[in-house]
């Protein structure tokens, strides 16, 4: 593994260990098996820190996620919860109490407003038919300010556009009020000014003590946002470290496939990584 990072001085709030992530299946005769996507993967989300996952498509990020949030199962291994709570002993509920989770391909399916879509985010806390207490509807319409859509509340999600609904389920999200967010591919469909937006927010909650872990392709954008990295690929963690452990030109060579040039910014001590492919000489 190239650039393998420092241990960081907290306790992870959340953790994997030894995961091998995947699929099972039942083949032809009744005999079990399964697709291994990735496999001896280690690491943890930790308080104030916010980790971006990236890798080449198909590479596994989104299952990855599925096993961190107890959405799939892991084929071997586990995932903790304070250092000790393995995740899968955990209800819907309780885990929807401790970790919020957008999804990458969500699509609205009911015509539901804006504002109701954020409060079912309020199941955990408040239950799906419970009464929605005066604390929590402040919180929906905070949400709901915080991801500019006070102006589209009252809009059904089904007439919303892609990015406008990827705002809502980060909203939905926000509203549950938990100590980790797990965002799979959060700045999708969104534009230059929503994604600086929407990695300010990631900033911000990790400064309140949050663990933040979120998907992204563009490097230049995960650099931005995290303090640490991972690139997955070939079915493992190929590289760990800070991003500019992460991102070199090497490594990108060797995941990617292409040639890219790989420079400080001018603005802040980050890299910035400039695609070179050979096709430009001919312009």
């Amino acid at each position: 593994m190239i650039g393998a990072h420092e241990s960081w001085p907290l306790k992870p709030l959340l953790e994997a260990r030894n995961l091998k992530v995947g699929y099972r299946r039942r083949w032809e005769g009744g005999r079990d098996g399964a697709r291994v996507v990735l496999e001896n993967i280690s690491f943890g989300l930790y308080p104030g820190r916010v980790l971006a996952v990236i890798g080449p498509n198909g590479a596994g990020k989104t299952t990855l996620f599925k096993t961190l949030s107890g959405e799939l199962e892991p084929l071997a291994g586990a995932v903790f919860l304070d250092g000790e709570l393995d995740i899968r002993r955990l209800t819907a509920r309780q885990k929807a109490l401790r970790l919020s989770r957008v999804l990458q391909n969500e699509r609205a399916a009911w015509p539901i407003s804006a504002r109701d879509y954020v409060e079912t985010g309020l199941f955990a806390a408040d239950g799906w038919f419970g009464s929605v207490s005066f604390a929590s509807r402040i919180r929906v319409e905070e949400s709901l300010a915080t991801m500019d859509l006070a102006a589209l509340s009252d809009r059904s999600v089904t007439e919303l556009s892609g990015g406008e609904f990827r705002r809502v389920v980060i909203a939905r999200a926000l509203v549950q009020d938990t100590d980790i967010l797990i965002l799979d591919e959060p700045t999708a469909d969104l534009d230059l000014a929503n994604q600086l937006d929407t990695l300010a927010l990631l900033r911000g909650l990790a400064r309140r003590g949050k663990a933040i872990a979120f998907s992204v392709h563009d490097l230049n954008l995960a650099a931005l946002a995290a303090d640490e990295m991972i690139l997955v690929d070939k079915g493992g963690i190929v590289a760990h470290g800070r991003p500019a452990e992460v991102l070199t030109p090497e490594v990108i060579q060797q995941a990617y496939g292409i040639r890219a040039i790989v420079q400080s910014r001018p603005d802040c001590d980050l890299p910035y990584v400039v695609p070179a492919p050979p096709w430009l000489k001919e312009r």
